[in-house]
């Protein structure tokens, strides 16, 4: 399990399946079942296999997954939940030197955002994977 300590305890709980299993449950259980989670096969891209597992979700143990105390107030922009993806190079590490790149990426989910537990199967609300999201009705491409 990792979560943030310090300065970096923006770090939301993580559990890495199925070692973290037991773990996962026993601080499920004692949170009284109130956290959203989401699921992430660790060896994918592309959104496939994400799911946001609600606090009354049946969570079986399965090999090669990261499940993350879901965030469920998430800064918004307008109402969409989005990501920043910021690059750096790191070219040297004793001395430490890093460059950070001038341009960056920020994707948005096409639905405006909604923690109902009724929403946590409606992808375009919940990611913002530009895979998932190009395959939505409100999805407009940019740069036309």
């Amino acid at each position: 399990m990792f979560q943030g300590t310090g300065e970096f305890n923006f770090c939301p709980k993580s559990y890495i399946f199925p070692d973290d299993y037991r773990k996962f449950c026993i601080e499920r259980e004692s949170s009284n079942n109130k956290h959203m989670y989401i699921m992430k096969p660790s060896a994918s891209s592309c959104g496939k296999g994400i799911k946001v597992i609600g606090p009354k979700t049946q969570v079986n143990k399965k090999n090669g997954y990261i499940v993350c105390q879901y965030i469920s107030n998430p800064h918004l922009i307008d109402g969409f939940k989005y990501d920043l993806r910021i690059y750096v190079g790191v070219t040297c590490f004793d001395p430490l030197k890093i460059f950070l790149f001038r341009e960056g990426l920020v994707r948005f989910a096409t639905q405006k955002y909604s923690n109902n537990p009724k929403n946590l199967d409606k992808r375009f609300v919940h990611l913002t994977n530009y895979s998932v999201n190009k395959k939505a009705d409100d999805y407009v491409k940019s740069g036309n």
